[in-house]
């Protein structure tokens, strides 16, 4: 078929659907006019897509009206698996196999708690960088602090830190450890020998094995101290206060209103640790079980001529009740168990090293001890300090008891009568009680 251009009033005549789908339209067009060819392709595309979109099958949706009023809420569409609810906010697909996710912000489970915890004790144990600038660990003779000392030293050791000892209780230590003799020095020769032990080191730490000694007699400023050991060499400082100990009176005018040389170092220690022994924290658990007073231990129990109790300095390790406190100031407190040293605790040491490396951490929670946790240990208390003392005896036979049972108690009829009446009290007649009725007659 061939197309001829014809005036406008003629064109009414042709069957458009089928003259723009032939093939051939355009080459007929291009060969006797070729100036419309360019918009009569235009058309013809814009007509075969018209025509594709009229043979796909239309869309069910519902359009909301144009007046606002709403539509049958019971109706309802469903279009591409999506609920649509005509009269109210769309609502998303129902998801069946939802998996839960938990939140970032739930509370830390006990497991974590308690890694955290020993993971803040093993820091300050092994002495990392900014873990605790200064530890204060209090001690008295029913527990010292030698156990949790050497522990720090030994980790030092076998990261090859320099050790200087600042002693006035001890004469003389290894030769890996640097001493400085505060006993016979003045404070101005203790902080220039203790400059002189720390030059050249990179990380040093210094142990002072009496507060008592350098704040009492020696009149050592811990701001001074502090200020050198942490601030100008970045180490740690770890000093030993004994609480048993009497503080000396001072009577210079200038230190009456001053704090006392405890509340001081406590205020400015970053990790306060308090020794006791764990035999005395098995009897003051037993006797909390059973509601009994906390037992008291050497000085505290007040006897003549006691000064230190038989199970004081447990050899099978100590409790280390530990502060630690962050930069904020909030503290976090914790009760620790570390046993006693073993060599099976650590490897063999290297030929540079002193001493080997910790195998596992060995510290833990108390509450985690078998001979703490364990119920049957926990009940055991001496029996001859917690039995009531009693020249009687107090306790009841079988026989006793059964006869207890068996003890009718007078019956109160108060509540059948009327109130104000007052209760009355039954009895019943045995067969072998004698009562003459004549007797009672008035």
């Amino acid at each position: 078929m061939t197309f001829e251009y014809n005036p406008p009033d003629e064109w009414s005549e042709f069957d458009w659907n089928v003259v723009t789908l032939e093939k051939n339209f355009l080459l007929d067009v291009y060969a006797q006019h070729v100036k419309i060819a360019d918009g009569l392709q235009d058309f013809q595309d814009a007509y075969l897509l018209e025509a594709l979109l009229n043979d796909r099958p239309k869309s069910t949706r519902a359009r909301r009206p144009r007046n606002g009023s709403s539509v049958n809420k019971t109706r309802s569409v469903r279009d591409n698996s999506i609920n649509y609810n005509l009269g109210g906010s769309r609502r998303r697909p129902l998801i069946q196999d939802r998996i839960d996710v938990p939140m970032a912000s739930r509370s830390a489970t006990l497991a974590q708690y308690e890694r955290h915890s020993v993971q803040l004790m093993s820091r300050v144990l092994n002495i990392r960088h900014n873990a605790s600038p200064f530890t204060l660990v209090l001690d008295d003779l029913n527990q010292r602090a030698f156990p949790f000392v050497d522990e720090m030293i030994r980790r030092a050791l076998s990261r090859n830190i320099n050790i200087v000892v600042v002693t006035f209780e001890t004469t003389h230590y290894a030769p890996p450890l640097r001493q400085v003799n505060g006993y016979n020095a003045t404070a101005k020769e203790i902080m220039q020998d203790l400059r002189k032990a720390m030059d050249g080191a990179k990380e040093s730490l210094v142990i002072v094995d009496s507060l008592n000694d350098m704040l009492n007699e020696k009149r050592v400023d811990m701001g001074e101290l502090f200020n050198l050991v942490a601030g100008t060499y970045s180490s740690t400082l770890v000093g030993v206060y004994h609480c048993d100990m009497l503080p000396t009176q001072d009577a210079r005018p200038e230190t009456a209103y001053a704090p006392e040389p405890l509340e001081l170092v406590k205020y400015m220690a970053t990790s306060v640790i308090t020794c006791k022994s764990f035999a005395h924290c098995l009897a003051a658990k037993a006797a909390k079980e059973r509601s009994l007073p906390e037992p008291t231990h050497g000085l505290l129990q007040g006897a003549e001529g006691v000064i230190e109790c038989l199970k004081a300095n447990d050899n099978r390790g100590i409790v280390l009740e530990a502060e630690f406190r962050r930069k904020s100031g909030r503290p976090e407190g914790e009760t620790f168990f570390l046993p006693a040293w073993s060599e099976d605790h650590y490897r063999d040491p290297l030929p540079s090293q002193e001493c080997g490396t910790l195998k596992q951490e060995i510290v833990v929670l108390l509450d985690k001890v078998p001979e703490y946790a364990t119920p049957k240990v926990v009940g055991q208390v001496d029996a001859a300090g917690n039995e009531i003392e009693s020249t009687f005896n107090l306790g009841l036979t079988d026989k006793q008891k059964q006869a207890r049972e068996g003890v009718v108690l007078p019956y109160f009829d108060a509540q059948k009568g009327e109130g104000g009446e007052g209760g009355r009290i039954l009895y019943d007649m045995g067969s072998e009680d004698d009562f003459d009725e004549e007797e009672d007659e008035f």
